[in-house]
This record gives C-alpha cells, sequence and structure tokens, in this order.
C-alpha cells in the first residue's frame, strides 16, 4: 500500500520520481523500488514523508489514499487561475521572484494589480498584502517562520507606526523589505530577527514608505520535532557563517 500510496501522492503533487527523489534525499532507484513494492523503506524515511505531506504514519502505510483525500493537504495558497471561487477575495502577492522590481518601482507607486495574486481562505480585505519567506531571518523559537512560509499584513498607515509596536511587521524602505518584530520609541523604530546571528536593523520614521501588521500564517510544511532539529542546525550554520564576516 505504501508504494500505491507514493504513486498517487506524486501524481496529485505533479511531482516526477527525480523531484520527489531529492525531495527525501533518495536515489531514484530506490523510490522506483518503495513504488513497485520490491523494497521496503527505512522507518525515518517514512516519518520525513508523512510529515512533509501531513499523513498519518497508519494512513500512509495501511490505508489506500485517495485523491480527494490528498487534496485537503494541497497547500492551501491557489494562485488564481488554477481556483476560482467568488467567496475567496484576490490578495497581492510579493515573492522572491518580484521583490527587487516591486522595491525598484514602489517610489513609482507600482499598481498592485502588476503583482502575482494569491487567494486565502477565509482572508479578506483589500488592504492585505502576502508575502512570501525567503529567507531563515525569522527561524529561532519553537514558532519560527521558514522560506516558502507565506504571511499575510494588514497595511497600516505610517502616521500610526507606533502601533506597531512589539507587532510582527513587514516594513519596507527604498531599497530593502524587513520582516521583523518592530519596536517604536520617539520616531525611531528597531526591527528584531528570531534569528540570534541577525543583527537588529534600526530606521528613522522617515525612511520607511510602507507598513504591514502580520495577521496571517500559512505554512509550507507541518513543524515536527525532526524539523526542528534541521532548524536548529540551519541556524547554527547561518550563525557561523555570519561570524566569520564579521572582522576581528
Amino acid at each position: 500500500m505504501f508504494g500505491k500510496n507514493l504513486k498517487k501522492i506524486r501524481s496529485v503533487r505533479n511531482m516526477s520520481q527525480q523531484e520527489f527523489s531529492e525531495l527525501f534525499d533518495l536515489k531514484r532507484a530506490t523510490l522506483g523500488a518503495y513504488e513497485e513494492e520490491r523494497s521496503n523503506p527505512k522507518i525515518d524515511t517514512v516519518i520525513k514523508i508523512a510529515n512533509y505531506f501531513s499523513i498519518g504514519l497508519e494512513e500512509l502505510l495501511t490505508k489506500e489514499l485517495t485523491v480527494n483525500r490528498l487534496l485537503r493537504f494541497n497547500e492551501a495558497i491557489t494562485t488564481e487561475s488554477s481556483y476560482n471561487n467568488d467567496d475567496f477575495d484576490t490578495i497581492p502577492c510579493i515573492t522572491e521572484e518580484v521583490k527587487t522590481s516591486y522595491l525598484e518601482s514602489f517610489a513609482n507607486n507600482i499598481s498592485n494589480e502588476d503583482l502575482p495574486t494569491v487567494k486565502l481562505p477565509h482572508v479578506t480585505g483589500k488592504d492585505k498584502m502576502a508575502f512570501v519567506v525567503d529567507d531563515l531571518t525569522m527561524s529561532g523559537g519553537s514558532n519560527g517562520f521558514f522560506p516558502k512560509d507565506t504571511i499575510i499584513g494588514v497595511n497600516v498607515p505610517l502616521t500610526e507606526l507606533a502601533n506597531l509596536s512589539g507587532e510582527l511587521s513587514v516594513i519596507i524602505t527604498k531599497d530593502q523589505l524587513y520582516f521583523r518584530k518592530l519596536t517604536y520609541n520617539n520616531n525611531t523604530v528597531m526591527l528584531t530577527a528570531n534569528h540570534p546571528g541577525v543583527e537588529p536593523v534600526l530606521l528613522s520614521t522617515g525612511d520607511i514608505k510602507a507598513a504591514w501588521r502580520i495577521i496571517h500564517v500559512f505554512r509550507y510544511t507541518m513543524h515536527s520535532d525532526s524539523n526542528a532539529l534541521e532548524q536548529r542546525l540551519a541556524q547554527l550554520e547561518n550563525t557561523i557563517a555570519s561570524l566569520r564576516q564579521k572582522p576581528w
């Protein structure tokens, strides 16, 4: 049943054997053997696959997964072209691919219509903006944020920046986009990262071009004990890298 379920997961996710194998550090031939029931997987491999797709171990190993069942665990974020439902609002989204161009043209009041869009369950309002996390800046702690997580912010007028003190926020300056925890003090903001290797950023309120208070989070993967270990290792590697860059 495990092999049959792997094939169905790949089909629903539109993944090749090569893509699936690389995702879980497997050889393509090994995955083929699993799918054809010629070989039994190691338990840690099964756990990784179950955690990644948010499927119970017993379900993955002993029950035939239906397409409808798997679609329930497909990414909750869908593009306008792949999902049509008038009950869901379209929200502009800043991804890694468009972030640079968005910052470059921000001073020219770029229209949000030029941005990619997402439709999200139970998220409405024309004052929202979605941001796809693309680094480990906020990865510290048990509830850290990781690449491919999507955060949703509500726009905050620049005259009300003091109301963001203590809040997770996205701040845009002339040439940078920050996702940090904001502290406000006397027309100065300090942006603090969760990752211990990232220094706080101090900005004058006059340098800030736009601000959003984060109100929703869509996780790309479920957090687990094994994920936590990998995250701590990634944080350690980043900390070591940042220390090497500092002059002594």
